[in-house]
């Protein structure tokens, strides 16, 4: 598959308008996500060891972000299609089933790749299996957008009490909504359940519901398309899938290019 089919796959239709700081704040996640990982890959591979505090706090806000983004950019693309006819907003309501779908089968293919690579820590459920399942659950959400932050909020007090109470002998339904081991990071390299992380999504859509109403910003902000390193952070957060995808390769192919020199 050549790199313009797997863009062409995974990247959205432009829409008329696109809010700058979406992108930027999309493309800060994704670059600090990098940076992490990068981190994780030099310990893996043995070059340096894991600093811990800088790895954690990068592993706390950065899905954070992420997850939050996911939400606003849901909300702000349904409240772009309510103008039109019933038929078209069904038609977007297909269009974003079939793309969560489309994103949790990409996590099933690194799921996949992990079971070869890594069998030690395979991914079972990981980021793109949980906002691509989160995507499709979040259109009866959408639907009611105004109880969004009541589900989140419901969503994220359930996380509490799985913490608070872990299973011992997790199924892969148990993974999957977030009821897992306390020591579950000893098994899988990337893991990130539908309890909380759905619960943050609904959030986003929470926030992107009071901060955007259509084409427009429900508040004033400057013009940031003049700064070079914002146009840089934009076109990271427009790609964010595909670099995604491709970063990890990337990094641990050179690493292991480079312990075998």
């Amino acid at each position: 598959m050549k790199l313009n089919d797997l863009a062409k796959m995974v990247t959205r239709k432009p829409n008329q308008q696109r809010f700058i700081e979406i992108d930027m704040l999309r493309g800060v996640a994704i670059l600090l996500m990098i940076f992490g990982h990068f981190l994780w890959d030099l310990y893996y591979f043995g070059f340096i060891p894991l600093n811990s505090s800088i790895y954690a706090a990068l592993q706390s806000f950065v899905p954070q972000l992420f997850f939050i983004l996911v939400g606003i950019s849901l909300i702000v693309s349904k409240k772009r299609i309510e103008t039109k006819t019933i038929e078209e907003e069904n038609k977007y309501y297909k269009r974003l089933f079939v793309r969560g779908l489309r994103i949790f089968s990409l996590g099933m293919i690194l799921t996949t790749g992990s079971l070869i690579v890594m069998p030690e820590m395979p991914v079972f459920f990981g980021v793109l299996h949980c906002i691509g399942l989160s995507i499709v659950l979040s259109i009866p959400v959408l639907k009611y957008r105004n109880y969004a932050l009541s589900f989140a909020l419901i969503v994220l007090f359930v996380s509490l009490i799985f913490v608070q109470h872990p299973t011992k002998n997790p199924t892969l339904f148990h993974l999957i909504l977030g009821m897992h081991q306390e020591n579950v990071w000893a098994y899988t390299v990337d893991y990130f359940p539908l309890v909380p992380w759905f619960g943050v999504t609904l959030l986003g859509i929470a926030v992107g519901d009071w901060l955007y109403c259509g084409d427009k910003r429900r508040f004033r902000m400057p013009d940031l398309s003049r700064y070079k390193p914002v146009k840089m952070f934009q076109w990271a957060g427009q790609h964010s899938l595909v670099i995604y995808l491709l970063h990890q390769p990337i990094i641990a192919g050179t690493l292991t290019l480079f312990m075998l020199v």
